[in-house]
């Protein structure tokens, strides 16, 4: 009775698995249809079709590959594709936004290395800090295909109504210091009713109306690196974050942070953002927003400018990217490499944006300076931003924890809770100890695993 009992027991656990994975282990075929090999494609999409442009372009022009578009939401990518890899029979291409480096420290990417070289794939053609978040221990695992920016937003109502230029754009933060000064009103019990500019605003919002975590540019600006020993450990409590705090906790020194904190709990999406309903002056925002006023405000008076500097620095910005990768086992590479180069051409990114419900930017840097693409001074300066910008993958191996550390020391700062240096020293341990236990066990992985298997 007790064999079969366990008999039974791993005949049910046998049957749920097959349930979990049989969709993937069953559903993939390479098998010829029309004369063309299928490849499958798993990928979000917020193309205005399911299936985006560039896939219907290369099925109508490739004679030999026909691609299957596989739209997988968002929120499940990640737990599929790896189930599809675990099963061995994982899709030909994937597209994703999350970090390269946290799939390819996984061995679940093909180094494309072979094939740059082959085919002499110029990295010059894509931005600068989108081709470098493709690398992980000197190799190329993926091509950055589309990404996203940001830039300085005023509006100009309020600015006419401060008796303010409302055609000047501040040019560096003393002078957005100075304007936010005049551009925020108290009521008479002392309430705020509106501010120029807040350069925390710590906010769970959507990335398309979110504003840049601001401490952190400064640092950039001033010309922080934050990873050392050659990218095993972080340092966040360096110079450049210590002086970007610290010119922030001077800045806040102009509110009283209850009351602060009173305005902006009533901030919230839609119409009731602290843009669009006109609480906020001036804010960082991304390329995606002026979709978002015009859903929600389309009278709204605003301009865009550079992301302010410090004087005598450079600016800088923030700019992820949506790329394409082979997953590791992925059985037709040759062909998935060629619907990969198709995707960064100029043309085909041209069109695909065109197509986009998303206001995205090619990583094509051919295409982002098209005149197609870049045909009014709000997209040129969005444009400038990302050949700028930094990564938002500051320490990819530890994308999450450093992110939920650095939002938890600069708030502790911002409150006085801690001083600078306790918080950014906190949050350094926290994530140091969470960035070498993956390293530790990147290390263990590839030992055991030929990465050109």
């Amino acid at each position: 009775m007790d064999l079969i009992k366990k008999i039974l027991k791993i005949v049910g656990l046998v049957t749920i698995g097959l349930m979990i994975v049989g969709p993937f282990l069953f559903t993939h075929s390479d098998e010829p249809v029309d004369g063309k090999t299928e490849i499958q494609y798993w990928h979000s999409t917020g193309q205005k079709e399911q299936s985006p442009y560039y896939i219907t372009a290369f099925n109508s022009l490739n004679d030999s590959i026909r691609v299957k578009s596989v739209v997988i939401p968002w929120q499940e990518q990640e737990k599929k594709v790896l189930t599809a890899l675990l099963s061995g029979n994982p899709p030909d291409v994937v597209g994703q936004f999350s970090p390269v480096v946290k799939w390819a420290s996984r061995m679940a990417l093909r180094p494309l290395d072979d094939f740059i070289e082959r085919d002499g794939l110029d990295s010059s053609l894509f931005f600068p800090s989108l081709w470098k978040e493709m690398k992980w221990q000197g190799h190329i695992f993926a091509i950055p295909v589309y990404t996203a920016s940001y830039a300085l937003f005023i509006n100009k109502r309020l600015f006419r109504e401060a008796g303010l230029d409302p055609d000047l754009i501040p040019q560096n933060w003393d002078e957005v210091r100075e304007l936010s000064r005049k551009l925020t009103k108290i009521d008479i019990d002392g309430n705020y009713e509106q501010i120029g500019f807040i350069p925390f605003y710590q906010q769970t919002l959507v990335p398309s109306q979110a504003t840049l975590p601001t401490p952190i540019i400064l640092a950039w600006q001033l010309g922080a690196d934050f990873l050392v020993d050659n990218g095993r450990s972080l340092n966040l409590n360096n110079p450049e974050m210590h002086q970007a705090c610290q010119w922030i906790l001077d800045y806040m020194g102009d509110f009283q942070l209850d009351k602060l904190s009173a305005f902006t709990a009533g901030f919230g999406y839609g119409d009731q953002h602290c843009f669009v309903s006109e609480k906020i002056a001036m804010m960082i925002l991304p390329s995606t927003f002026p979709e978002h006023i015009e859903c929600y405000h389309p009278d709204l008076e605003y301009s865009i400018g550079m992301i302010p500097n410090f004087k005598g620095y450079e600016t800088t910005s923030f700019s992820g990217c949506w790329w394409v990768a082979i997953p590791r086992g992925a059985r037709n590479p040759e062909k998935s490499w060629e619907f990969i180069k198709f995707m960064t051409d100029t043309e085909v990114q041209l069109a695909t944006v065109e197509a986009m419900e998303e206001n995205l930017f090619p990583a094509n840097r051919r295409a982002a300076y098209d005149k197609r693409f870049n045909k009014d001074r709000e997209t040129n300066i969005f444009v400038k931003h990302i050949e700028l910008a930094n990564s938002p993958a500051v320490v990819p191996m530890a994308h999450d924890v450093f992110w939920r550390e650095f939002y938890n020391a600069v708030e502790h700062i911002m409150h006085k809770i801690q001083s600078i240096d306790e918080a950014l020293e906190q949050a350094d341990k926290m994530v140091n100890n969470e960035l070498h236990k993956t390293l530790k066990y990147d290390e263990y992985v590839r030992s055991r695993i030929d990465l050109n298997d």
